[in-house]
C-alpha cells in the first residue's frame, strides 16, 4: 500500500477531503507517533526483496507429456513494488542468472539485495566466487 493509493481510497470516501500534499503530511503526524515493528520506508530503488514463490509449478510438455518442476523467482522493489517475475525449470537455472535477468529487467541493480532465505550451498558459491577465495 502506497500513500498515493491510500490518499485516493481516501478521496473515494471523502471528495472534499484534503489535497494529496496535505494528507501526507498529516498521514506522517499521525505515523510518527505508532508504535509498529514493521513499519519500513522504502527509497525508490534502494532494496530488492528476492523470493522463490511457494511450491514448485508442474509444467507439462506438450509433445512428450512429460512433467516437469518449474520454480517461480520473484524480484521486488520496495517502495513502488515493481515486479520482476520468471519461472525456469527448477534444475536447469543457476542462481545467479534469474537475478541478472531481473537487474536486465529493470535496467540495474539496486543497491541492497533482500533474500527472503538464502541456502547453504548459494552461500558457499558467493564466498568462493566472490568473497573470499578459497586457496587451491
Amino acid at each position: 500500500m502506497t500513500l498515493q493509493l491510500l490518499w485516493m481510497e481516501h478521496k473515494e470516501t471523502h471528495p472534499d477531503g484534503h489535497q494529496y500534499t496535505q494528507f501526507v503530511h498529516h498521514y506522517r503526524e499521525w505515523a510518527r507517533h505508532l508504535d509498529l515493528v514493521l513499519r519500513q520506508e522504502h527509497r525508490a530503488g534502494e532494496k530488492l526483496f528476492l523470493d522463490f514463490a511457494g511450491e514448485t509449478i508442474a509444467v507439462v510438455d506438450p509433445e512428450t507429456g512429460v512433467e516437469d518442476p518449474w520454480e517461480l523467482f520473484v524480484g521486488v522493489l520496495g517502495a513502488s513494488d515493481y515486479t520482476y517475475a520468471e519461472a525456469l525449470p527448477s534444475s536447469s537455472c543457476p542462481v545467479d542468472r534469474r537475478h541478472v535477468h531481473c537487474f536486465q529487467f529493470l535496467g540495474g541493480c539496486p543497491k541492497i539485495l533482500v533474500p527472503d532465505y538464502v541456502p547453504r550451498h548459494i552461500i558457499d558459491v558467493l564466498c568462493r566466487r566472490v568473497m573470499w577465495p578459497r586457496p587451491a
